[in-house]
């Protein structure tokens, strides 16, 4: 039987959201860049004179743009549910047991959902 852990302090609590919020911004500078770069590449792929070696670079660096930045607004949707967990007084509960996520855990990947138990568990589908 999992032993009961000790809510979070107010202290530890302001610190998981002071570090969400600068990830948060950083995240969002980053899908700025990447979004400009894509359609800088984009704009350069339309291009008629471009060489075909050219043309398929662009190609390749607007789609890796892209991928980054969907990642990148992946993280801020989670990053996002974290910061409402934490309004609503359930940030570090397990959405799949209720139990106190490990502090180990929290620290590592502040917008986790789960506790390890339940994510091994849904990993291996046991």
């Amino acid at each position: 039987m999992a032993r009961q852990r000790r809510p979070l302090s107010a202290t530890r609590l302001r610190t998981f959201r002071e570090g969400l919020l600068s990830e948060r911004a950083q995240l969002l500078g980053q899908v700025e860049g990447l979004d400009a770069e894509a359609d800088v590449k984009n704009w350069r792929e339309s291009g008629f004179d471009d060489d075909p070696a050219d043309a398929g670079s662009a190609s390749f660096e607007r789609e890796t743009a892209q991928s980054l930045s969907l990642h990148a607004r992946n993280l801020l949707s989670q990053i996002d549910d974290a910061l409402r967990r934490l309004d609503e007084d359930t940030f570090g509960e397990c959405v799949t047991c209720g139990r106190r996520i490990e502090l180990e855990r929290l620290e590592a990947l502040p917008y986790t959902t789960q506790c390890m138990e339940c994510r091994r568990r849904e990993e291996t589908g046991r």
